[in-house]
């Protein structure tokens, strides 16, 4: 059986991970954009370095050129706002530089990347992002933000490693094997942490309020009267849903999100996530007390989504994992 070249086998995960991403009803274009783009980078590296099709060196680094941007645009999209398309004077530089001045090349890339990577980093988002998010899963778009930082940083790093030597005249073959395994290694982490970050929002599908006597006007600035909504929904199982987000709360309730936060913060001592976590994992404890359902189901029926969340959750409150819980007969 053939062996098939790393590239191509990234560029595959990488297409897995682009049709993920289109089969939600909410789909983050940007987001997906820059999976997509990332695909094909890798397809490019592999046809010049893995089957020695040489003429792709033209439009490689070009398309390289689009990728920090792109990143960068996916991350300004959360903040409701259009990135400039001044960022991409980057690719039209490298395009200008084939043909006047080849070797600048390597250095714009390593500027561009490493300015990228800052900014990225540095961006503000507001507190509303989170909003649409999966209780739970914040933690999701902060990784992923430091994530690509990281990786773009380290790209510039490698990059230059690989420019200085060949400046002196060392590894003439070898260090252009070693930037493209690195790059389609890097890529692939891009493409995949960027689709795993979006994973963490639920895809759009709207939730009805749910119609209740004691509706609190918006205005509203009773903060236990809006606990007391807020907990009463809660309570009636609203913690199950997996796609629970702050801002599907605030439609159920009929409250802004930053008043439930707010009521929360101040009478619980705790973020709303934490507040959720507390009736999820109760009602975890009262599925392993009574029931004889596998963990991971209970995990499931509780309303959590990932083993880690739960045994994090659990801990916190019960003091043990879900296994011990159990075991020790609680």
């Amino acid at each position: 059986m053939p062996a098939i070249p790393l590239p191509f086998l990234v560029s595959g995960v990488l297409a897995l991970v682009a049709l993920r991403l289109m089969k939600r009803s909410r789909r983050d274009c940007l987001f997906l954009i820059f999976v997509c783009a990332c695909a094909f980078q890798t397809m490019l590296v592999g046809m010049r370095w893995s089957i020695g099709l040489n003429e792709v060196r033209f439009i490689q680094p070009l398309f390289a050129a689009c990728l920090p941007p792109l990143a960068y645009a996916a991350f300004v999209s959360l903040r409701g706002s259009a990135m400039s398309r001044l960022h991409f004077l980057w690719p039209a530089a490298v395009g200008i530089c084939w043909w006047g001045l080849p070797s600048a090349i390597d250095l714009l890339l390593i500027m561009e990347f490493a300015a990228y990577g800052i900014a990225i980093l540095t961006l503000r988002l507001p507190q509303e992002v989170l909003t649409h998010v999966r209780i739970g899963n914040e933690w999701a778009i902060s990784y992923a933000r430091a994530g690509i930082t990281a990786l773009l940083l380290l790209s510039a790093l490698s990059d230059a490693v690989v420019a200085i030597s060949l400046s002196r005249g060392g590894g003439f073959v070898a260090a252009p094997v070693i930037a493209a395994t690195l790059s389609v290694i890097l890529l692939g982490l891009a493409g995949g942490l960027l689709g795993w970050a979006t994973g963490a929002s639920p895809d759009g599908t709207e939730v009805p309020p749910q119609v209740v006597d004691d509706v609190i006007p918006s205005e509203a600035e009773d903060e236990p009267a809006i606990l007391v909504q807020v907990e009463t929904v809660l309570a009636e199982g609203l913690y199950r849903d997996h796609d629970l987000t702050l801002e599907r709360l605030a439609r159920r309730t009929r409250i802004p999100a930053r008043k439930i936060s707010r009521a929360v913060n101040q009478l619980r001592q705790c973020s709303v996530t934490d507040l959720v976590n507390g009736y999820r994992t109760r009602e975890a404890m009262r599925l392993l007390r009574d029931t004889d359902l596998p963990v991971t189901q209970v995990m499931l029926d509780s309303g959590f989504q990932t083993k880690s969340n739960f045994n994090r959750a659990f801990k916190v409150i019960a003091g043990q994992t879900p296994s011990a819980y159990r075991s020790l007969g609680n």
